[in-house]
Protein backbone atom coordinates (compact mmCIF):
# COMPACT_ATOMS: atom_id res chain seq x y z
CA UNK A 1 0.00 0.00 0.00
CA UNK A 2 1.06 3.60 -0.54
CA UNK A 3 1.31 5.64 2.64
CA UNK A 4 2.87 8.79 1.20
CA UNK A 5 3.93 10.57 -1.97
CA UNK A 6 7.33 12.23 -2.07
CA UNK A 7 9.12 14.59 -4.44
CA UNK A 8 12.87 14.92 -5.03
CA UNK A 9 13.12 18.69 -4.92
CA UNK A 10 16.83 18.97 -5.69
CA UNK A 11 16.42 17.01 -8.95
CA UNK A 12 13.64 19.08 -10.51
CA UNK A 13 14.89 22.31 -8.94
CA UNK A 14 18.72 22.29 -8.82
CA UNK A 15 18.60 25.89 -7.62
CA UNK A 16 16.93 24.70 -4.41
CA UNK A 17 20.32 23.40 -3.25
CA UNK A 18 21.73 26.92 -2.83
CA UNK A 19 20.42 29.88 -0.85
CA UNK A 20 16.94 30.71 0.41
CA UNK A 21 15.16 31.90 -2.73
CA UNK A 22 15.65 28.68 -4.69
CA UNK A 23 14.25 26.31 -2.10
CA UNK A 24 11.44 28.65 -1.06
CA UNK A 25 10.29 29.21 -4.65
CA UNK A 26 10.47 25.48 -5.44
CA UNK A 27 8.38 24.59 -2.40
CA UNK A 28 5.81 27.22 -3.33
CA UNK A 29 5.45 25.76 -6.83
CA UNK A 30 5.14 22.24 -5.45
CA UNK A 31 2.71 23.09 -2.63
CA UNK A 32 -0.61 22.80 -4.55
CA UNK A 33 0.12 19.16 -5.38
CA UNK A 34 -0.07 17.93 -1.79
CA UNK A 35 3.09 15.87 -1.51
CA UNK A 36 3.59 14.39 1.96
CA UNK A 37 7.39 14.20 1.91
CA UNK A 38 10.09 16.48 0.48
CA UNK A 39 13.57 15.20 -0.41
CA UNK A 40 16.01 18.08 -0.44
CA UNK A 41 19.59 19.26 -0.06
CA UNK A 42 20.47 22.72 1.20
CA UNK A 43 23.07 23.65 3.79
CA UNK A 44 23.08 27.38 3.04
CA UNK A 45 19.82 27.94 4.88
CA UNK A 46 19.81 27.46 8.65
CA UNK A 47 18.08 24.33 9.99
CA UNK A 48 15.39 26.30 11.80
CA UNK A 49 14.46 28.15 8.60
CA UNK A 50 14.42 24.87 6.64
CA UNK A 51 12.04 23.45 9.23
CA UNK A 52 9.80 26.48 8.86
CA UNK A 53 9.78 26.17 5.07
CA UNK A 54 8.69 22.55 5.31
CA UNK A 55 5.55 23.59 7.20
CA UNK A 56 5.28 20.31 9.05
CA UNK A 57 5.87 18.08 6.04
CA UNK A 58 8.12 15.07 6.45
CA UNK A 59 11.54 15.69 4.90
CA UNK A 60 14.55 13.62 3.88
CA UNK A 61 17.98 15.22 3.67
CA UNK A 62 19.85 14.18 0.52
CA UNK A 63 23.45 14.00 1.67
CA UNK A 64 24.16 12.09 -1.53
CA UNK A 65 24.06 15.45 -3.33
CA UNK A 66 27.06 16.63 -1.34
CA UNK A 67 28.83 13.31 -1.90
CA UNK A 68 28.49 13.79 -5.63
CA UNK A 69 29.52 17.46 -5.62
CA UNK A 70 32.55 17.00 -3.36
CA UNK A 71 33.51 13.39 -4.14
CA UNK A 72 32.89 12.25 -0.57
CA UNK A 73 33.50 8.52 -0.52
CA UNK A 74 32.70 6.65 2.71
CA UNK A 75 33.86 3.34 1.21
CA UNK A 76 37.28 4.61 0.17
CA UNK A 77 40.21 2.40 1.13
CA UNK A 78 42.26 5.57 1.58
CA UNK A 79 41.89 6.58 5.23
CA UNK A 80 42.28 10.32 4.58
CA UNK A 81 39.65 10.29 1.83
CA UNK A 82 37.32 8.28 4.05
CA UNK A 83 37.74 10.63 7.03
CA UNK A 84 37.01 13.59 4.76
CA UNK A 85 33.78 11.85 3.71
CA UNK A 86 32.77 11.12 7.30
CA UNK A 87 33.45 14.72 8.32
CA UNK A 88 31.41 16.14 5.43
CA UNK A 89 28.58 13.69 5.87
CA UNK A 90 28.63 14.31 9.62
CA UNK A 91 27.90 17.98 8.93
CA UNK A 92 24.96 16.87 6.78
CA UNK A 93 23.66 14.62 9.56
CA UNK A 94 23.83 17.43 12.13
CA UNK A 95 22.06 19.86 9.81
CA UNK A 96 19.39 17.30 8.97
CA UNK A 97 18.68 16.49 12.60
CA UNK A 98 18.43 20.14 13.56
CA UNK A 99 16.09 20.78 10.62
CA UNK A 100 13.81 17.94 11.76
CA UNK A 101 14.50 15.62 8.83
CA UNK A 102 13.07 12.12 9.15
CA UNK A 103 16.15 10.48 7.60
CA UNK A 104 19.37 11.13 5.68
CA UNK A 105 19.96 9.60 2.24
CA UNK A 106 23.49 8.62 1.21
CA UNK A 107 25.16 6.59 -1.52
CA UNK A 108 27.81 3.95 -0.99
CA UNK A 109 30.52 5.92 -2.78
CA UNK A 110 32.75 5.01 -5.72
CA UNK A 111 33.86 1.40 -5.91
CA UNK A 112 37.53 0.41 -5.83
CA UNK A 113 39.39 0.14 -9.12
CA UNK A 114 39.69 -3.64 -8.66
CA UNK A 115 36.73 -5.87 -7.85
CA UNK A 116 38.95 -7.95 -5.56
CA UNK A 117 38.84 -5.00 -3.12
CA UNK A 118 35.02 -4.79 -3.03
CA UNK A 119 34.68 -6.91 0.14
CA UNK A 120 37.13 -4.71 2.04
CA UNK A 121 35.35 -1.59 0.77
CA UNK A 122 32.03 -2.95 2.06
CA UNK A 123 33.57 -3.48 5.50
CA UNK A 124 34.96 0.05 5.41
CA UNK A 125 31.55 1.42 4.38
CA UNK A 126 29.88 -0.35 7.31
CA UNK A 127 32.42 1.20 9.69
CA UNK A 128 31.78 4.64 8.19
CA UNK A 129 28.04 4.25 8.68
CA UNK A 130 28.63 3.13 12.24
CA UNK A 131 30.58 6.32 12.93
CA UNK A 132 27.85 8.46 11.36
CA UNK A 133 25.24 6.65 13.44
CA UNK A 134 27.23 7.43 16.59
CA UNK A 135 27.19 11.12 15.65
CA UNK A 136 23.38 11.20 15.34
CA UNK A 137 22.02 8.04 16.99
CA UNK A 138 18.34 8.87 16.45
CA UNK A 139 18.59 9.64 12.73
CA UNK A 140 17.74 6.82 10.29
CA UNK A 141 20.03 6.35 7.27
CA UNK A 142 18.74 5.53 3.80
CA UNK A 143 21.18 4.01 1.31
CA UNK A 144 20.37 4.39 -2.37
CA UNK A 145 22.12 1.80 -4.56
CA UNK A 146 23.36 3.17 -7.89
CA UNK A 147 25.10 2.05 -11.05
CA UNK A 148 28.46 0.27 -11.01
CA UNK A 149 29.54 0.75 -14.61
CA UNK A 150 27.32 3.32 -16.36
CA UNK A 151 28.24 6.71 -14.89
CA UNK A 152 29.07 6.98 -11.18
CA UNK A 153 30.55 3.50 -10.50
CA UNK A 154 29.05 2.99 -7.05
CA UNK A 155 30.18 0.17 -4.79
CA UNK A 156 26.50 -0.61 -4.20
CA UNK A 157 25.79 -1.61 -6.66
CA UNK A 158 23.79 -4.79 -7.18
CA UNK A 159 20.48 -4.90 -5.32
CA UNK A 160 21.29 -8.28 -3.77
CA UNK A 161 24.57 -6.91 -2.41
CA UNK A 162 22.76 -3.86 -1.04
CA UNK A 163 20.13 -6.01 0.67
CA UNK A 164 22.78 -8.23 2.25
CA UNK A 165 24.81 -5.21 3.34
CA UNK A 166 21.75 -3.58 4.90
CA UNK A 167 20.99 -6.76 6.85
CA UNK A 168 24.55 -6.84 8.17
CA UNK A 169 24.38 -3.20 9.25
CA UNK A 170 21.04 -3.68 10.96
CA UNK A 171 22.56 -6.58 12.89
CA UNK A 172 25.22 -4.12 14.11
CA UNK A 173 22.51 -1.76 15.34
CA UNK A 174 22.86 0.73 12.49
CA UNK A 175 19.40 2.08 11.51
CA UNK A 176 19.90 1.52 7.79
CA UNK A 177 17.27 1.05 5.11
CA UNK A 178 17.25 1.15 1.32
CA UNK A 179 15.81 3.51 -1.26
CA UNK A 180 14.87 1.57 -4.37
CA UNK A 181 15.31 3.56 -7.60
CA UNK A 182 13.77 2.27 -10.84
CA UNK A 183 16.42 3.97 -12.97
CA UNK A 184 19.28 2.51 -10.98
CA UNK A 185 17.87 -1.01 -11.23
CA UNK A 186 17.91 -0.61 -15.01
CA UNK A 187 21.45 0.79 -14.95
CA UNK A 188 22.50 -2.29 -13.00
CA UNK A 189 21.00 -4.50 -15.71
CA UNK A 190 18.41 -5.90 -13.30
CA UNK A 191 14.80 -6.86 -13.90
CA UNK A 192 12.60 -4.30 -12.14
CA UNK A 193 10.22 -6.66 -10.35
CA UNK A 194 12.96 -9.11 -9.37
CA UNK A 195 15.18 -6.35 -7.99
CA UNK A 196 12.24 -4.90 -6.08
CA UNK A 197 11.44 -8.27 -4.49
CA UNK A 198 15.06 -8.49 -3.32
CA UNK A 199 15.09 -4.97 -1.88
CA UNK A 200 11.60 -5.08 -0.36
CA UNK A 201 12.44 -6.53 3.09
CA UNK A 202 14.78 -3.59 3.70
CA UNK A 203 12.97 -0.85 1.80
CA UNK A 204 9.87 1.29 2.22
CA UNK A 205 10.82 4.10 -0.16
CA UNK A 206 10.77 3.93 -3.98
CA UNK A 207 12.02 6.45 -6.52
CA UNK A 208 10.12 6.59 -9.81
CA UNK A 209 12.72 7.46 -12.42
CA UNK A 210 13.80 6.59 -15.94
CA UNK A 211 17.10 6.33 -17.79
CA UNK A 212 18.56 5.94 -21.28
CA UNK A 213 21.25 3.31 -21.77
CA UNK A 214 22.01 3.97 -25.44
CA UNK A 215 25.53 5.34 -25.59
CA UNK A 216 25.74 8.57 -27.53
CA UNK A 217 22.37 9.81 -26.30
CA UNK A 218 22.49 13.27 -24.69
CA UNK A 219 20.65 11.80 -21.70
CA UNK A 220 22.68 8.60 -21.43
CA UNK A 221 23.27 7.39 -17.89
CA UNK A 222 21.86 8.77 -14.67
CA UNK A 223 20.08 11.81 -16.13
CA UNK A 224 16.53 10.77 -15.05
CA UNK A 225 14.57 11.88 -18.14
CA UNK A 226 10.80 11.62 -18.50
CA UNK A 227 9.11 8.28 -18.93
CA UNK A 228 8.58 7.37 -22.56
CA UNK A 229 11.52 9.33 -23.99
CA UNK A 230 13.21 7.89 -27.11
CA UNK A 231 15.48 4.97 -26.15
CA UNK A 232 14.30 5.20 -22.55
CA UNK A 233 14.05 2.02 -20.50
CA UNK A 234 10.58 2.68 -19.08
CA UNK A 235 7.37 3.87 -20.69
CA UNK A 236 4.54 5.55 -18.81
CA UNK A 237 2.72 2.21 -18.85
CA UNK A 238 5.74 0.49 -17.28
CA UNK A 239 5.86 3.05 -14.50
CA UNK A 240 2.11 2.95 -13.87
CA UNK A 241 2.14 -0.84 -13.80
CA UNK A 242 4.91 -0.74 -11.21
CA UNK A 243 2.89 1.76 -9.17
CA UNK A 244 -0.06 -0.64 -9.30
CA UNK A 245 2.18 -3.43 -8.04
CA UNK A 246 3.32 -1.26 -5.13
CA UNK A 247 -0.25 -0.34 -4.24
CA UNK A 248 -0.90 -4.05 -3.65
CA UNK A 249 2.01 -4.47 -1.23
CA UNK A 250 0.94 -5.31 2.32
CA UNK A 251 3.41 -3.00 4.06
CA UNK A 252 3.20 0.81 3.72
CA UNK A 253 5.45 2.51 1.19
CA UNK A 254 6.52 6.01 0.22
CA UNK A 255 6.69 6.56 -3.54
CA UNK A 256 8.72 9.44 -4.89
CA UNK A 257 9.14 11.15 -8.26
CA UNK A 258 12.71 11.96 -9.31
CA UNK A 259 13.15 13.69 -12.65
CA UNK A 260 16.19 15.90 -13.28
CA UNK A 261 15.89 19.34 -14.84
CA UNK A 262 18.34 19.63 -17.77
CA UNK A 263 20.99 22.32 -17.33
CA UNK A 264 19.73 24.28 -20.36
CA UNK A 265 16.11 24.60 -19.16
CA UNK A 266 14.46 26.98 -16.73
CA UNK A 267 13.34 25.12 -13.63
CA UNK A 268 9.81 26.55 -13.66
CA UNK A 269 9.32 25.57 -17.31
CA UNK A 270 10.67 22.10 -16.58
CA UNK A 271 8.33 21.65 -13.63
CA UNK A 272 5.26 22.63 -15.64
CA UNK A 273 6.31 20.16 -18.37
CA UNK A 274 6.78 17.49 -15.72
CA UNK A 275 3.32 18.04 -14.24
CA UNK A 276 1.77 17.71 -17.70
CA UNK A 277 3.85 14.73 -18.80
CA UNK A 278 3.59 12.73 -15.58
CA UNK A 279 0.22 13.98 -14.38
CA UNK A 280 -0.77 10.48 -13.26
CA UNK A 281 1.83 10.66 -10.47
CA UNK A 282 0.78 14.14 -9.36
CA UNK A 283 -2.90 13.24 -9.19
CA UNK A 284 -3.19 9.62 -8.07
CA UNK A 285 -4.85 9.12 -4.71
CA UNK A 286 -4.51 5.81 -2.98
CA UNK A 287 -3.14 6.84 0.40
Amino acid sequence: MIKARSFVLSAAFPGSKKGMDGIRNALELLAPWGFDTIEYYNMDVSPDRIAALMQGKRSIFLAGARQKAENLNPCSLNRDFRQKAIAGLGECFHHAREAGAAAVMISSGIRPASEKDDAEALNVLADSLSQLHELEPELPILLEPGDRDVEYRHLLGPTAWAADFTSRCQNRGIPLGLIFDMSHAAQLGENLETAWATARPYCDHVHFANCVLKKGSPVYGDKHPFFGVPDGVYSHNDAQNFLALLKNENEPLTVSLEMICPPNEQETDFFHRLVTDTNWFFTFNNL
